[in-house]
């Protein structure tokens, strides 16, 4: 007898669940617009003018001169050379890009052909041309009443010496402030004087053209018949002569013997 193949029925397992779907959890809150970049201000160029024999006082006015100078203030003294430049060709280069000329007086300074006649003097021609503001600093008593200085205003406060003053720190203090004043009218002059950017105009929409329209071509004639012929019609023959006109009599052609 065959054996009866015993089926094995497989258990329906459990129904496989579906993951459930997670529910969006509440919005970040946007980010705040990037604040715009301040533009830069432009460049200002002080050219400091004095004896060596003041150059304490030249350093401690560097030292007041400090916070302007990380505002894109640049300030340049014959001690910012590299050896083997030739002085008077480097001084006179900084001169013509320097903004701002700050000459310390004092009775060394007045005695000095090259500070007084030279830097001075050249300082002077350009603010006559407009193109460089001009601070004179009283370090110590000096006749600088008797000079071209005394119809300007001196630094510190009403040309009181510096050496006058109690604290020769809110003496200098002073002078920073005056320069520092000087420093935003010349900004002022600069950013007037800049070329604006032109604004792009929008491109004019052109009118749309239609291409060319070829012109019919000409039908060809065909041509006449030639003078002396007619042309074939109704009992007429190519190569018969037209009749003579009217008033012509015509010579009778002679006959063949």
């Amino acid at each position: 007898m065959r054996a009866r193949a015993r089926t094995h029925t497989e258990k329906p397992g459990p129904a496989s669940k579906t993951p459930a779907k997670s529910k969006p959890g509440p919005r970040s809150p946007a980010r705040p617009a990037a604040p715009r970049p301040k533009p830069e201000k432009p460049e200002v160029r002080i050219f400091v003018s004095y004896s060596h024999r003041d150059a304490d006082a030249r350093q401690r006015l560097e030292t007041h001169l400090a916070p302007l100078k990380r505002e894109s203030v640049e300030t340049w003294f014959d001690g910012d050379m590299n050896a083997g430049d030739k002085l008077d060709t480097e001084i006179a280069r900084e001169l013509r890009k320097a903004h701002v000329f700050v000459g310390l007086l004092s009775p060394d300074y007045l005695a000095s052909n090259y500070c007084w006649k030279i830097e001075y003097k050249r300082a002077m021609g350009r603010r006559a041309n407009g193109t460089m503001r001009v601070v004179a600093v009283v370090l110590r008593p000096c006749d600088w009443k008797s000079t071209t200085a005394a119809g300007f205003k001196l630094l510190p406060e009403d040309g009181r010496e510096v050496t006058r003053w109690r604290s020769a720190d809110e003496a200098f203090l002073n002078v920073a402030q005056g320069i520092r004043r000087v420093v935003a009218e010349v900004r002022k002059t600069l950013a007037g004087a800049a070329p604006k950017p032109a604004r792009k105009r929008p491109a004019a929409s052109k009118p749309a053209t239609r291409p060319p329209t070829k012109p019919d071509p000409k039908p060809r004639q065909k041509p006449g018949p030639k003078p002396g012929m007619v042309r074939r019609g109704a009992g007429t023959t190519a190569g018969t002569r037209r009749p003579p006109a009217k008033g012509r009599k015509s010579s009778p052609r002679p006959s063949r013997p």
